[in-house]
């Protein structure tokens, strides 16, 4: 069994290493350690690096997680959005021509019953159906704003979840 000798990351005191040690405190200051064996080289290095090491890992784990998360649920509420505008657009269509074909068969009807004479009344009548036709832009408006407004806090979570991916520096 070979004893390696080497020196306290923290206070510099002798310290001899025993083959099947991987941790230990400092019998002079009391620094947790741990042994480091690679390529026939053997060091020591401070517990608690090793534990931000390991807790910077973690952290940067839960981001990429909450990344997919989150980039899932603005996913989501875009299809929403995109799915009730379009069936909005699709009614209005669908009303439009039906407002229409009635105004065409309206004045047809009062130019046959009345003849020319109907002509005012027909001006009347589209003015009268002019009030019932509703644009869909202040509808779609709003749910373009209420879908921006459910997603903007989460591109902001997205934006502090990458930061914390990008500052990873994977040991180097």
């Amino acid at each position: 069994m070979k004893i390696v000798s080497l020196k306290c990351v923290h206070c510099g005191a002798g310290l001899e290493v025993k083959p099947d040690i991987s941790d230990f405190a400092c019998g002079y200051c009391g620094v947790q350690q741990q042994v480091e064996r690679s390529g026939g080289v053997v060091a020591l290095r401070r517990l608690e690096e090793t534990l931000d090491d390991v807790k910077q890992g973690t952290s940067r784990a839960a981001s990429e997680l909450a990344l997919r998360r989150l980039q899932a649920d603005v996913a989501a509420i875009c299809a929403k959005r995109d799915r009730e505008v379009r069936a909005l657009r699709e009614a209005d269509a669908r009303n439009s021509a039906l407002i229409g074909w009635a105004i065409i068969i309206g004045a047809i009807v009062a130019v046959v019953a009345y003849g020319w004479w109907s002509i005012p009344i027909i001006i009347g009548g589209v003015v009268f159906g002019f009030q019932f036709i509703t644009t869909v832009t202040k509808q779609v408006k709003k749910i373009e704003a209420n879908a921006q407004a459910q997603i903007e806090p989460l591109m902001a979570q997205i934006a502090r979840h990458q930061s914390i991916v990008d500052s990873y520096d994977f040991g180097t």
